[in-house]
């Protein structure tokens, strides 16, 4: 018989069927204590932080490391990144808003601390030259680049390729930039020729008016002294994209007078066309809704129209449309451009030059068609060769650097 009572192998029978359950209790405690902790750090944090704050604290190191200490361009996405880790510990682990740190906190401390940094922004729309198929998107680097590139009608004489009118910009080019909130137009545009048959270029965005989308038409409208022609819903947000477009911003100041033309939509459309409206989701302060509405050009009449309802573009039929864009741009006077004298009288002389060249092309060609020509035998060799020199350039361009070479 054993020593231990019935007691003591009662009280060990029940500690081994209750094991399981005291390690999950104290498991409970130990998480229910972290989270206490980590709510009081979070309320301590919330004491002396906001994400703002958190941000202007860190915002400099950021854009320095993201820039190679403000040696090259950096997104805006990549200071963000370098920010994030510093603002969300300040913040007690609170995850931070991508956009709300692009858009509001990074333009906002730039401001504030007079900060001349190069920020680039993806792009959120496109530019599209008549004619040339010249294509940009809106972002920072590619309307610079852009930009930086605009020049004068250039003719280019004939030579083993026809001679051609370059143009790059408005000059010699199109006679107007019709903007547009909205994206998914273009491919009707593109079907019924708009832009070819009223040399006008078309700028699209997804929404508001980006940055670079003023940047363009600054220096393309303004300082090239063309009519900038927006298409817009007619809602809030279509009111506040046109009155970015005509005065500055927190986020941008003209540096030239914009001639912009209001295409609509506007009420007197809507009756005339008999759109159908639909309800005005976000409310909000109706006296800071009226505010925001005159401001921005609304009628009294428009603005108790749309403070219930609005109006989208695509409430338009894709005939209704092209009938309604095409009137106004006739309205306004938006014709074929045909430039000065001096430049038809250079073009007409190109072109001239063109079909002399042509023929005597013709016929040198028809000297050499059955002249044989050997490549040489180690030709893979030396394109590997000159390739290993040059590692940026494709083979045939290898392969033409060698003939001429040879030649």
């Amino acid at each position: 018989m054993s020593d231990r009572t019935m007691a003591e192998r009662l009280q060990d029978s029940v500690l081994f069927v209750t094991r399981d359950w005291a390690k999950q209790r104290k498991a409970e405690e130990r998480h229910a204590s972290t989270l206490a902790n980590r709510r009081a750090r979070l309320i301590r944090a919330s004491d002396y932080y906001n994400f703002k704050s958190a941000a202007f604290e860190v915002m400099e190191r950021a854009y320095m490391a993201a820039s190679a200490n403000g040696t090259l361009p950096a997104s805006a996405r990549q200071v963000m990144y370098q920010a994030r880790p510093f603002i969300q510990e300040k913040m007690g682990g609170q995850q931070l808003n991508d956009q709300y740190f692009c858009q509001q906190l990074l333009p906002d401390y730039m401001e504030q601390h007079g900060a001349n940094w190069d920020i680039t922004y993806d792009d959120r729309g496109h530019f599209i030259e008549p004619h040339t198929g010249r294509s940009i998107g809106l972002g920072t680097i590619s309307v610079r680049d852009y930009l930086s590139n605009v020049h004068a009608p250039k003719t280019i004489e004939p030579g083993f390729a026809a001679g051609h009118v370059a143009t790059r910009g408005s000059s010699g080019c199109f006679r107007a930039v019709l903007f547009i909130e909205k994206e998914g137009f273009l491919p009707l545009f593109e079907r019924v020729q708009l832009d070819q048959r009223f040399d006008i270029a078309v700028m699209s965005t997804k929404g508001m008016s980006v940055t670079a989308c003023r940047k363009l038409a600054d220096e393309m409208c303004g300082a090239h002294g063309i009519p900038l022609l927006v298409l817009h819903d007619f809602d809030k947000s279509g009111l506040s994209i046109l009155g970015t477009l005509r005065q500055d911003t927190r986020r941008y100041t003209f540096a030239n007078r914009l001639k912009v033309i209001d295409l609509g939509l506007r009420l007197k459309d809507i009756n005339r066309l008999r759109l159908h409206a639909e309800g005005v989701f976000d409310r909000g302060n109706e006296a800071t809704r009226r505010a925001n509405l005159r401001k921005n050009g609304a009628t009294p009449q428009e603005i108790d129209f749309l403070l219930h309802q609005r109006v989208e573009l695509n409430a338009m039929t894709a005939r209704q449309l092209v009938t309604f864009v095409e009137g106004n741009l006739k309205k306004h006077g938006v014709k074929k451009l045909i430039p000065k004298a001096d430049l038809l009288r250079d073009a007409y002389r190109l072109f001239i030059n063109n079909k002399r060249v042509e023929k005597i092309v013709e016929k040198a060609i028809k000297g050499i068609e059955n002249e044989h020509i050997a490549a040489p035998a180690n030709l893979s060799i030396r394109v590997a060769a000159y390739l290993r020199q040059h590692p940026e350039l494709r083979w045939d361009q290898a392969v033409a650097a060698i003939a001429e070479a040879d030649e």
